[in-house]
């Protein structure tokens, strides 16, 4: 830290410890000229702190010395001083955005946090983004964040439901690295990983938008992914798809699925996949109104065997169905 001196014209010099606060006592000094011509103006020194004040009685310019706190004024100046340091410490040569797919323009605290830019725009848009978080905290309206225990807790819904983090990632819009650091947080430098205490309130509305509850229609499920909450609704269907005579091996024929993998399907409790019931959907919508052929013994045959076994297991036609018996399922 180099000293500074300061001089005027009418004889008085001093040295300070630092430029700023050189200038700052050179703006606060009263030339003698001046105090010949200005009457009334009275001025004060502390020799231990260079503290100065000027007053227009000298009874104020008394009390001010007398009052003043040495231990305030050094601690004002060393703070002027650690300002200083770090002003020419800071790099404030503009930096270019480095990011693929962004173009960070400066003057935005996009550029200064996320590029590392301290050019004087970005530092301002950075002070007016800080200044904008404390008055709207100071009124009580910060609602940026929301607390992430309730929003974890509902993407493992959705996880139970069949959805990978993968999958909500490219439905819901959510960033990978924010659902990620949501779930099982930042790893830190000894190792370890805390998920996070607060989400931004933007992807938590996006996270909620995907509600079993609330979402027209199925969840947006991968196609490999189980789905539970249509597999009762598909099975239904087959079963009423044979009720009308089709065969499960005609009906596997026409899903693409094994003869000997059909009765698990149609008859037990194996959880199917979203593209099988997808598949299924589409099959029951084109035959739940058609009879199957039965144009020869064979096909007579399997037609009348059909028949008899949902009527055995109780599964109804498709005209028999009701919004019951689709989402709950009939006993078999």
């Amino acid at each position: 830290m180099m000293a500074a001196r300061v001089t005027c014209r009418c004889g008085w010099t001093k040295t300070y410890p630092t430029r700023s606060h050189a200038e700052f006592n050179a703006r606060r000094h009263v030339c003698q000229r001046t105090k010949r011509v200005r009457r009334g103006t009275y001025h004060r020194r502390c020799a231990r702190c260079f503290w100065e004040g000027t007053y227009d009685t000298a009874a104020k310019a008394n009390h001010a010395k007398k009052k003043h706190s040495c231990a305030k004024h050094e601690q004002a100046m060393l703070r002027a001083a650690l300002a200083e340091e770090r002003e020419a410490a800071i790099d404030r040569t503009p930096k270019p955005c480095h990011h693929k797919e962004a173009n960070h323009q400066h003057g935005t605290n996009a550029a200064y946090v996320l590029d590392k830019c301290r050019c004087y725009p970005c530092s301002a848009a950075r002070a007016a983004q800080d200044d904008w978080r404390r008055r709207q905290k100071a009124y009580g309206r910060y609602t940026k964040y929301v607390p992430a225990e309730h929003v974890r807790a509902h993407v493992r819904d959705l996880m139970d439901a069949g959805m990978g983090l993968k999958r909500i990632v490219a439905v819901s819009g959510v960033s990978q690295g924010a659902l990620w650091k949501l779930m099982y947080g930042k790893r830190q430098a000894d190792g370890t990983q805390q998920p996070s205490r607060r989400v931004l309130r933007e992807t938590a509305e996006k996270l909620y938008a995907l509600d079993p509850a609330w979402t027209p229609g199925p969840l947006p499920l991968a196609p490999g992914a189980r789905d539970h909450a249509g597999t009762p609704t598909a099975r239904t269907h087959l079963r009423a798809l044979v009720a009308l005579g089709w065969s499960m091996s005609k009906l596997g024929a026409r899903l693409g699925i094994q003869p000997t993998n059909m009765a698990p399907v149609v008859s037990g409790d194996r959880v199917l996949t979203r593209a099988t019931v997808d598949a299924i959907e589409k099959l029951y919508a084109e035959l739940c109104m058609t009879l199957p052929p039965e144009t020869n013994q064979r096909e007579r045959i399997a037609a009348t065997r059909s028949r008899r076994l949902a009527r055995e297991r109780g599964w109804l036609p498709p005209l028999a169905l009701d919004d019951d018996d689709i989402y709950q399922g009939v006993p078999a």
